[in-house]
């Protein structure tokens, strides 16, 4: 008996804690901006801040374009090895770039706007971590060949042309 009420109460309080985290309301505002609205110039200012969390092991790059696509639609720039956005917090208003390397997920800012954006990253993944895989495809070329990633009916692809 007292081991069925233990199982009861943890599942009671796994459903709240799940509940908890899918309510949370982000404290940013973000926006993609578009190469035109960026000025390349300051770009040469910009490093590492942090990286992302991998999703999927089996396919992290499809993982994380279909979560960025739904969100802000077709990555304008489609890299060796990955892709990047641009994204403005608009409630702070901080650019930063969001991108698929060599190395996986990352974020890269400003250096004088590290400390924020580290505190952005935390609002930015818990976005993601909500966002449903949406239908989405691109080519990356990569050391290994050409790779088709994406995802289709929720579920993501990176696969070898």
């Amino acid at each position: 008996m007292k081991k069925n009420i233990a199982i009861i109460l943890l599942l009671i309080s796994n459903l709240f804690f799940a509940q908890i985290k899918n309510s949370t309301k982000m404290n940013s505002e973000f926006v993609v901006l578009h190469s035109n609205e960026i000025d390349k110039s300051k770009l040469k200012n910009f490093e590492l801040v942090d990286f992302g969390m991998m999703r999927s092991q089996s396919a992290p790059i499809g993982d994380f374009l279909s979560r960025m696509w739904g969100n802000f639609g077709k990555p304008e720039d489609i890299l060796y090895e990955g892709f990047n956005y641009y994204i403005k917090d608009k409630k702070y208003d901080i650019t930063f770039i969001v991108y698929f390397g060599a190395g996986g997920p990352a974020y890269a800012a400003n250096k004088n706007d590290f400390q924020k954006v580290k505190l952005l990253i935390k609002d930015f993944e818990n976005l993601l971590d909500n966002s449903k895989l949406v239908d989405c495809e691109i080519e990356v070329e990569t050391d290994y060949g050409i790779y088709l990633c994406g995802a289709k009916n929720g579920v993501p692809y990176d696969t070898q042309k």
